[in-house]
């Protein structure tokens, strides 16, 4: 029973190249070197000992002949021998002892050995290819070294290159000015590639400023600034070759260095910083013109000039944010201010103008109550401000809603001839406390309206909330208003009731309505949904 083997496509692996041709002059095949060097004296050894055996036999026969003497024989063949092993030693033992030294010293580290060459014999060749061998080896040594030693340099700079850009992300907050900042890591670029000098610049309302620079002249022509953005793009387009987008790519420019104690050239590294592809920035370096600048270092130079743009982008926002926060709490501020303390100011002048007309009615009771009010009015005006001053938060805001538009109809009774009904129909409810602050001002503003400018008989003042819809009315009998005969312009801080009422609106993602007719009286009706915290606004855009 015999398997048949199946027919595999096999794959023919390519021999390497031989680093030396192969020898062929040193072996022959057949007799040749062991037949002419050593076999020939031992085989002539053995044939004068086989001719003196047969004379031997022939005497003893008594055959007459030609009779040498035995001695004869003996130091032919010993002759013989003794020359066969004199030729096993020159031409075998001391060539392959040559091979072995060489050997060992090559094993030892010594790659220039070499083996001394017989001048004739059949190892000649193969000594000769042996050295050939020995010198190809010691080119591919030295050659090895030389790419050892220049990948380790690449290594060591791709380290400290690595070192660089860590250093780069994390130490942010470790300068208290972005400008400090690209100082530093301007510095410590010059350190990692050896430049001879460095300039950095940042865009700045069309501008290339110069933030730092060391290692050139005062009066060096690269410090002259700034440099406008335009300039620079139009010094770029009448060069051969280039475009506006060159700005965001690393651009090499040779020169020559105008030192008079120097003649080597130099070139100018410009790295752009960049963010999110917007140019704000560049940092130069001058470099040798011996330094290594491949397409590694390319890359991480614009890696590296994209962190710094992140940085000096982020350093941009961070003001901006500081800036916008400042003017956000000056408007919280604002606010407050109007809402509490003026409107108590207001009550307060309400109040002043009754005991007054109570003076010169000369009721001597209701003067009493008149000033007891005006009491109450000072103190609640103290301790808003004091709640301001503390903790920067409305009075009501830890309260809830239905509970504090209730003390402020109650309010709005004692210091009024108003009757205030409250409509209550407001559930427990999951609105955030800043969002139930503003619920509270809007009405808190709207019922301050109706006592400074309608003078009305009744206010009704509605609050509902079922199943996260909110709705909140105030509404009046008074004179009402024409919208279209609103005053204009006023003095600073008047009038601006309205305003913070539509910006607490806009907070909630509420709809706000001002609704008036001349002697129809008014109504400020609030609406919006909100959810677990979320109003409908902020859930769609999430």
């Amino acid at each position: 029973m015999s398997a048949t083997r199946p027919n595999c496509g096999t794959r023919r692996v390519p021999e390497p190249e031989c680093l030396v041709p192969p020898q062929t002059r040193w072996y022959r095949p057949g007799f040749g070197l062991i037949c002419r060097q050593v076999m020939l004296p031992l085989f002539i050894a053995v044939l004068l000992l086989f001719v003196f055996m047969v004379q031997i036999l022939l005497r003893r026969l008594g055959v007459e002949g030609l009779q040498l003497p035995a001695w004869i024989y003996a130091g032919g063949a010993l002759l013989c021998i003794l020359r066969g092993i004199y030729m096993v030693r020159v031409t075998l033992i001391h060539p392959i002892a040559r091979v072995h030294d060489w050997v060992s010293q090559v094993s030892d580290g010594d790659m220039r050995a070499r083996i001394t060459e017989p001048g004739t014999g059949d190892f000649e060749g193969l000594i000769r290819d042996i050295n050939a061998l020995g010198q190809r080896m010691l080119e591919l040594h030295e050659g090895l070294e030389e790419q050892v030693a220049e990948q380790t340099r690449s290594l060591e700079q791709k380290t400290q290159s690595l070192e660089l850009l860590y250093e780069v992300v994390t130490s942010s907050t470790r300068f208290d000015t972005v400008e400090a900042l690209l100082s530093h890591f301007m510095s410590r670029f010059g350190e990692v590639f050896r430049a001879r000098a460095a300039v950095i610049r940042i865009l700045a309302r069309g501008r290339l400023e110069l933030v730092d620079s060391h290692g050139l002249e005062p009066d060096s022509p690269w410090l002259a600034g700034p440099v406008t953005l335009r300039e620079m793009l139009r010094r770029r387009s009448r060069e051969e070759g280039r475009n506006a987008a060159d700005l965001k790519d690393v651009e090499f420019e040779r020169l020559e260095d105008d030192r008079e104690d120097s003649a080597r050239a130099m070139f100018v590294a410009t790295i752009p910083m960049l963010c999110r592809g917007t140019y704000l920035g560049y940092l130069q370096l001058f470099l040798h013109d011996g330094e290594t600048v491949n397409e590694d270092t390319r890359k991480m130079f614009l890696n590296v000039g994209q962190h710094l743009g992140v940085m000096i982008e982020q350093s941009r926002l961070d003001d901006e944010s500081e800036r916008l926060f400042t003017v956000e709490a000056r408007a919280r501020l604002a606010n407050e201010l109007h809402d509490s303390l003026a409107q108590t100011l207001a009550s307060l002048r309400i109040q002043v103008r009754v005991l007054d007309e109570t003076l010169h009615q000369g009721e001597e009771q209701v003067t009493w109550e008149e000033l007891e009010k005006l009491e109450t009015q000072v103190e609640e005006a103290i301790s808003e401000l004091r709640s301001l001053i503390g903790q920067f938060r409305a009075p009501y805001q830890s309260q809830e809603v239905a509970g504090s538009v209730a003390k402020l109809v109650e309010r709005c009774r004692d210091d009024t001839s108003l009757s205030v009904f409250l409509q209550n129909e407001w559930q427990d409810d999951t609105l955030t406390p800043a969002m139930r602050a503003d619920v509270i001002r809007i009405v808190q503003e709207a019922l301050t309206n109706v006592r400074k400018h309608a003078d009305a008989d009744t206010v009704r003042v509605l609050l509902r909330h079922r199943d996260g819809s909110f709705r909140i009315v105030v509404e009046d009998d008074g004179i009402g208003y024409d919208e279209n005969r609103l005053p204009g312009a006023a003095a600073p801080g008047e009038h601006i009731g309205r305003q913070i009422m539509a910006e607490r609106a806009e907070r909630l993602g509420a709809d706000l309505k001002l609704e008036s007719e001349p002697g129809e009286g008014s109504r400020v009706t609030l609406e919006f949904e909100c959810r677990d915290g979320r109003t409908v606004t902020e859930a769609g855009a999430e």
